[in-house]
């Protein structure tokens, strides 16, 4: 395991030297956090809505652009305007870090991220006691969906934080105060996109009211302060829902769930005919997921574990926008079904730590693009198998 983590790690650090060097920063590596930077600068000056104005922080973005990509670099992606998609008040994360440079700025950003992933999952164990984690968390802090998220500086390390806290509460009996903490995934709606069906058919009524809560507590508020912080949100986020919008539309090929394979597989086969196969099989796959919420209606904590892993994952693979990032929503119940099931540990350590592997292999075989695509399908598959393992065992204790 020492071997393999060091290897993992070497492996890591010339990827990311060559690809700085080669491409610069905030072009590829740093790309979502150029985004949420430029917004949070706004707002001090423009007011909260100013976040989600594209054409306040276009000037800042090409600002940084110009200043830190290699020109010369023939697969310099051109320049763009990258939002930054949160609801209100999330956007006041970004402005901590604009009060340094832009370099210094995403180091101290990506840094504190790590820290935050490395540490909360000891959390993770003792509440659900776990012994002797170490090596999970290693692999959790070096694997692919964790390296993505610190090489574009995105936010997901809090959907591990918000949902850790959901399922702790959780497993304690506190629905109403699990669903606070759920509430709190709003910061990317999609990761809600089959948990809020799954609790009503659960029966967990308490649970989803604490969502509510949640979800009234942060938004009401930004009526008050500012009434164009929410608008401005809300009108952002219906410009960029479907196929073409600005947001849903970036990079879908390199995603981890089905629209990915679909786009994919559109380069070999009719479009017509992938969609047919595709369409029924995300279907398929959501409901396989829903499956899981009968073990959501009782108390014990194997049966638990499965069917929020399981809800995790087919949230991946389902949801019309899900990078690879997102895939850290599994790290929460992975540590509740662990526990139970101690012959997993050295599974699921090998397979993150093998993500990371095979990314950086492929990225220097292939290309990043391509990699990124091999590596969103290869999710995939690990996504529908978590989701219909987690189901079967749910069903072959209670058909």
């Amino acid at each position: 395991m020492i071997v393999a983590v060091l290897a993992v790690v070497a492996a890591q650090a010339v990827f990311l030297a060559w690809t700085v060097h080669e491409r610069g920063l905030f072009e590829y590596i740093g790309l979502d956090y150029r985004g949420s930077r430029t917004a949070g600068e706004e707002i001090p000056e423009h007011g909260f809505e100013a976040a989600y104005d594209p054409a306040l922080v276009e000037e800042s973005q090409q600002e940084i652009f110009n200043s830190y990509t290699n020109e010369s670099n023939p697969y310099r992606l051109p320049f763009y305007v990258v939002p930054a998609p949160y609801p209100p008040p999330f956007t006041l994360a970004f402005i901590p870090s604009t009060w340094l440079p832009p370099v210094p700025g995403f180091v101290a950003w990506t840094m504190f991220h790590m820290i935050v992933l490395a540490l909360y999952p000891l959390r993770l164990a003792k509440a659900f006691d776990v012994p002797r984690p170490g090596w999970l968390i290693v692999a959790i802090v070096l694997s692919f969906p964790a390296l993505f998220n610190f090489i574009m500086g995105q936010f997901s390390v809090w959907l591990v934080v918000f949902f850790g806290e959901a399922l702790i509460a959780f497993d304690r009996r506190r629905d109403l105060l699990a669903g606070l903490w759920l509430g709190l995934l709003i910061c990317k709606p999609q990761t809600l996109v089959l948990v809020v069906p799954a609790l009503l058919i659960a029966g967990r009524f308490r649970l989803v009211a604490g969502m509510v809560v949640s979800i009234a507590a942060l938004l009401v508020p930004t009526l008050v302060f500012d009434g164009a912080w929410l608008s401005k949100y809300l009108g952002g986020l219906i410009d960029a829902a479907g196929s073409t919008g600005q947001v849903m539309n970036i990079f879908p090929s390199t995603m981890t769930n089905w629209r990915a394979f679909a786009l994919n597989a559109a380069r070999i086969h009719s479009p017509w005919f992938v969609w047919t196969v595709t369409v029924p099989a995300m279907i398929g796959t959501a409901i396989v997921s829903l499956r899981c919420s009968l073990g959501l209606r009782t108390t014990e904590g194997l049966r638990n574990g499965r069917a929020w892993l399981g809800l995790a994952a087919g949230t991946c693979a389902c949801s019309w926008h899900a990078h690879a990032h997102q895939v850290l929503l599994l790290v929460p119940p992975l540590f509740m079904v662990v526990a139970s099931r101690p012959k997993l540990f050295g599974l699921a350590t090998c397979m993150l730590l093998g993500t990371s592997g095979l990314f950086v292999a492929a990225a220097f075989l292939l290309g990043v693009d391509p990699a990124h695509e091999v590596l969103g399908q290869c999710l995939l598959a690990l996504l529908i198998v978590v989701t219909a393992w987690c189901a079967a065992e749910l069903y072959s204790r209670d058909p």
